[in-house]
């Protein structure tokens, strides 16, 4: 079968091959994910972890980090024109994920944008608040630190000074109000930098106020006003007040407080717990002595203050701080720093400023570390195998380390008598 083939077709596929022989043939030519749908999601989060939470709102510092990250559905390897980051319509980043700080103030749009092969344009956006902490004035203020004579029963007028760097946020405050039993009196939130309190309040007491600054949203100030007064006394009365410590780290100790008048007659007898706060009032105006020290712990050196009265105040002490400077004591049952080799070897351990722990007894046998050591009560039993050192003709030496809870260090060294002779050794 023969067939024709007209001049005009002829001429029609010649059109048509030149055509596609001038054009980029690959961009019609496309994977059956280009006609998928396109799905574009942005968040930011603080790490890279795959746990971090991710978010689509956060409110950050000035200068602080955010990681951005997006997902591109099906895939991000689908075939695109471009993408993009944008922050209130302006470039900012031309990667899919990266870590950039933000240093403007403000509420901004953070956008991804993604130009799909085909040129429709799909964007998520993020919100970023940008906000700097309020500044508060530590330094002025009323009633100034330590102010004495106010009167309990007068209105207290406070005020402060504060301020919003930004200068684009409201600032709010929490002012708190406790007694020196640590008792809240007050706790109230304020939208300007001035409180009247109206509360009566108890003569001879130390009181303390504290301001916190907050801005919006939530973003509390880098420091706190924290000041204290004192309230007047009634006819001339006095008192006096402090806090009690030692440089021990035991949680639990004793201490007993007691105050002499001028002709060193005893008036009173305070026994008070670590870091307690003392108050004693009312006093007439003279002079005073306190006499402070650890019951039952005679390492403490007791500790003489004192002071003069004038009147209507409160005399607030330095802290009172009784300090262990003897290190711990150890000797052999025998009362010698050589013993002979047995089972256990027994030791007298004590101290005089507290209970040691266990943890803070180390001992070593010829520089080696020896384990399954035991304290009960005063007795220290450390596990030896005779057989260790069968043949010993020489002195070995043990040497015992122990701290106390003031961190006073004992070093000590005892000794192990030779149990057999060199010629013994050897069979001679």
């Amino acid at each position: 079968m023969i067939f024709r083939i007209s001049k005009s077709v002829i001429l029609l596929g010649l059109i048509v091959c030149a055509f596609l022989a001038c054009t980029n043939s690959d961009d019609y030519l496309f994977n059956e994910q280009d006609l998928q749908e396109i799905e574009v999601s942005a968040v930011i989060t603080n790490s890279f972890e795959n746990d971090a939470e991710k978010k689509k709102t956060d409110t950050i510092q000035p200068g602080d980090s955010l990681i951005f990250l997006t997902t591109v559905k099906p895939s991000k390897s689908i075939r695109n024109r471009q993408y993009y980051w944008t922050m209130d319509g302006s470039n900012f980043a031309s990667e899919y994920s990266f870590k950039k700080n933000i240093n403007d103030p403000g509420i901004h749009k953070i956008a991804f944008v993604f130009i799909d092969f085909f040129g429709d344009t799909l964007s998520d956006t993020i919100t970023i608040t940008v906000a700097s902490s309020p500044i508060i004035d530590t330094e002025k203020f009323i009633p100034a630190n330590k102010t004495q004579n106010i009167d309990p029963d007068s209105t207290i007028h406070f005020a402060w000074n504060s301020y919003d760097p930004d200068s684009l946020w409201e600032t709010f405050f929490r002012f708190v109000l406790q007694n020196s039993e640590q008792d809240t009196l007050i706790d109230t939130l304020l939208h300007q930098a001035n409180f009247s309190s109206h509360k009566k309040l108890s003569p001879l007491q130390k009181y303390t106020w504290t301001v916190t600054a907050y801005n919006e949203f939530n973003q509390e100030s880098k420091e706190s006003l924290s000041a204290s007064f004192f309230t007047e006394g009634r006819d001339g009365e006095n008192g006096v007040s402090g806090i009690i410590g030692s440089n021990s780290n035991l949680d639990k100790q004793d201490f007993k407080l007691i105050l002499l008048d001028s002709i060193q007659t005893p008036l009173d007898t305070l026994h008070l717990a670590r870091n307690d706060h003392f108050n004693i009032n009312p006093l007439a105006k003279g002079k005073y002595s306190l006499i402070a020290s650890v019951e039952d712990a005679t390492d403490f050196r007791p500790d003489t203050i004192q002071f003069h009265l004038g009147a209507n105040q409160i005399l607030e002490l330095d802290s009172i701080v009784l300090r262990d400077i003897t290190p711990p004591r150890i000797q052999t049952l025998t009362g010698s720093d050589t013993l002979d080799l047995s089972d256990t070897l027994r030791f007298i351990v004590y101290d005089l400023g507290g209970p040691i722990p266990e943890s803070k007894i180390s001992v070593y046998y010829e520089n080696q570390y020896l384990e399954n050591v035991t304290l009960s009560k005063d007795t220290l039993y450390i596990p030896f195998i005779k057989e260790a050192s069968a043949q010993n003709w020489t002195c070995k030496f043990i040497l015992i380390n122990i701290t106390d809870a003031s961190n006073n260090k004992l070093k000590q060294s005892f000794y192990l008598r030779p149990n057999t002779t060199l010629s013994e050794v050897f069979g001679e």
